[in-house]
């Protein structure tokens, strides 16, 4: 028996079809359960502050795929985000360690590295995130790291780019195609300065690919894999692109990057999704991970890359969302 937590995310979804696709019995634990669920798939609906119920959902389960987790505490508070994202996954490990689980999937966040000044970024480089979720992350990455050394389970840590596709409910990106898709004649994109920085995104279908492949690999055991996108094009050089393949009629507004903090600071107040300190990040900075190990280890590669995600991502916003 697999147990995903989280299975209501993007990644967790593709991932959950993906193991009916192969056959696998699959529990799920997650906030609500959905309107739709796979045939045969266990739900257990909860969140890993729940103890007893963490010990229940654990039950002969052999591996582990957690994915749960709270990137904003807009709707939840910063101190339920917190307990999620850190407590939980302190709970889970005890948990599945309780209930002899072999491998358990952490999947963590491209945002523990903060504004890293080292391009491209590798796993053993500087973490010093500066989004709450980041930070987060961070923790639940060492304390993932004090049960890598006692050798009980096969636990591996996965740093996948901000991961967006069809179905997205990142309000950074729903927002950003509202503005360039859904406001009529005031349709406008927004980049700071020139544009020549860069972000890396990948497809939830090349996440689950690595994590699967991860899974089986017995190499894989106390590693962590950066995941993102090959050719990652400047943030000027997408937007055009963009616009020329998905026939946007939208503007392109140019910020300075003071401007951008200062819109940023003055909507804080709002606690809107748009222009938070995670936007900060991908506005401002360049955002780009060096995946080789998961390339050598997995023999993994990204199928999609920056363009493809985003043009995939705008059709299915026409034809569901307009």
């Amino acid at each position: 028996m697999i147990l995903i937590t989280g299975s209501g995310s993007l990644t967790g979804k593709t991932l959950l079809n993906k193991l009916i696709q192969q056959g696998q019995k699959v529990r799920c634990l997650d906030f609500e359960k959905p309107k739709v669920l796979p045939k045969g798939v266990d739900f257990i609906a909860g969140d890993v502050l729940d103890e007893a119920l963490l010990k229940k959902a654990c039950h002969g389960v052999t591996d582990v795929f957690h994915f749960m987790d709270i990137k904003d505490a807009k709707h939840y508070g910063r101190r339920n985000m917190k307990k999620i994202n850190v407590r939980g996954t302190e709970n889970l490990l005890f948990a599945a360690g309780r209930a002899g689980v072999k491998k358990f999937m952490f999947l963590s966040s491209y945002e523990i590295y903060g504004r890293s000044k080292k391009i491209p970024i590798r796993q053993d480089d500087r973490k010093k995130p500066v989004t709450r979720y980041g930070k987060d992350k961070l923790r639940a990455e060492k304390i993932c790291n004090e049960y890598i050394k006692k050798g009980d389970m096969a636990i591996t840590i996965i740093r996948p780019a901000l991961t967006i596709g069809p179905g997205t409910d990142n309000p950074i990106i729903l927002i950003t195609l509202l503005m360039a898709l859904g406001m009529a004649d005031a349709n406008r994109m927004y980049i700071s300065g020139n544009g020549d920085n860069r972000f890396q995104l990948i497809h939830p279908d090349d996440v689950v690919e690595a994590v699967l492949l991860a899974h089986g690999s017995e190499k894989a055991a106390g590693k962590v894999y950066n995941l993102g996108s090959d050719n990652v094009p400047t943030q000027m050089e997408q937007v055009v692109k963009m616009m020329e393949l998905a026939k946007l009629d939208c503007t392109i507004r140019h910020l300075s990057p003071g401007y951008t903090r200062f819109l940023s600071f003055v909507m804080k107040p709002f606690k809107v999704s748009y222009l938070n300190k995670e936007h900060l990040v991908l506005l401002l900075n360049t955002i780009l991970m060096d995946c080789q190990v998961a390339k050598d280890d997995l023999g993994w590669e990204p199928v999609k890359t920056n363009l493809d995600i985003l043009l995939e991502t705008i059709k299915w916003y026409k034809e569901e969302k307009l």
